[in-house]
C-alpha cells in the first residue's frame, strides 16, 4: 500500500520538489497551497507517473483546514508524513522595532500558528499510520545558539518576525514530539539551508567565498529523509543536509 504524504506550500520551489522526491519514493502526494495554480502543478507530477492530488488552502485562516482533513480521511484514512514547508520571509532587514502590527502577525500566523494548528487536526491522521513522520521546516538563523551569540557572522542577519516564528516552530517541534513518541511518531525540524528558491533573493547574504545556493533538489533531501525515517530514526532533533544542529 502506497503512504501518504501532505506537503504544504508545494505549488514551487522546495515544497515541490520535496513533493517530486516523495513521489519518486512511491508515494502518494498531496500538495497543499495558497497558490491557484496547485492543481497545474500536481498535474506536472502526475504526467511523470506520480500519483498526486492537489488542495488549495490558506494556513492565515484556519477555516480552510477542516475540508483539507476531511479530504485525507475520505480518501485515504490515515495520513504517513506531514512536511510543514510553507512559509513567508517578507522582513529582511527588519529589527523587532521595525515590525507593523500587521506585518507582525501575517508572519506569525503563516509561519508558526497556522502550521501548529493544522498539525493538531492531522493528529488522528498520523496514529493511524504505522510510521507517521512530521517534519517543519525552519531555519539556522533562527537557532537560540546563534541568536544569543553576539559574535555570530550571523549577527546582522536579522529579519525578527520570520525568526521569531520559526524560533517557535522549533519549540513545536519538541513539543509535538514529546506528546506522539509513544504513538510511533516522529517529528523533526530541518533547515534546507541556502537554497535557490523563491523565498531568497539577493538581499539574502553571502555565505562565504566559493559558496553557491543549493539545487532545489538538495534543498529538499534532508525534508524527505526525515519524512522517510526508519523505526530507529530521530526525533525531537534540528536537521541539515543529514546532521544535527544546536537548537
Amino acid at each position: 500500500m502506497k503512504k501518504i504524504a501532505l506537503i504544504t506550500g508545494a505549488a514551487q520551489g522546495i515544497g515541490f520538489e520535496t513533493a517530486k522526491l516523495l513521489g519518486e519514493q512511491n508515494y502518494s502526494v498531496i500538495l497543499a497551497d495558497i497558490q491557484t495554480n496547485v492543481p497545474e502543478k500536481a498535474e506536472e507530477l502526475k504526467a511523470i507517473g506520480i500519483e498526486a492530488y492537489s488542495f488549495e488552502f490558506n494556513l492565515a485562516d484556519s477555516s480552510t483546514f477542516q475540508p483539507l482533513v476531511d479530504f485525507i480521511s475520505d480518501r485515504f484514512g490515515h495520513l504517513d508524513a506531514l512536511i510543514n514547508n510553507a512559509a513567508l520571509l517578507v522582513d529582511m532587514g527588519k529589527h523587532p522595532s521595525d515590525l507593523s502590527e500587521e506585518l507582525f502577525r501575517k508572519v506569525m500566523e503563516v509561519n508558526y500558528i497556522g502550521p501548529f494548528l493544522l498539525t493538531q487536526k492531522l493528529v488522528p491522521l498520523l496514529k493511524k499510520s504505522e510510521a507517521g513522520r512530521i517534519v517543519n521546516l525552519s531555519t539556522q538563523v533562527a537557532q537560540l545558539a546563534q541568536l544569543s551569540d553576539m559574535n555570530s557572522p550571523l549577527k546582522e542577519d536579522i529579519c525578527a518576525a520570520y525568526q521569531s516564528s520559526k524560533v517557535g516552530v522549533n519549540a513545536m517541534t519538541v513539543l509535538y514530539a514529546k506528546e506522539l513518541e509513544s504513538y510511533g511518531i516522529k517529528v523533526n525540524s530541518c533547515c534546507p539551508g541556502w537554497v535557490d528558491s523563491a523565498m531568497n533573493t539577493e538581499d539574502l547574504p553571502d555565505y562565504g567565498e566559493g559558496s553557491r545556493p543549493k539545487t532545489l533538489r538538495e534543498g529538499a533531501d534532508t525534508s524527505v529523509w526525515l519524512a522517510t525515517l526508519p523505526k530507529e530514526g530521530p526525533t525531537a532533533g534540528f536537521f541539515t543536509d543529514r546532521e544535527r544542529i544546536d537548537w
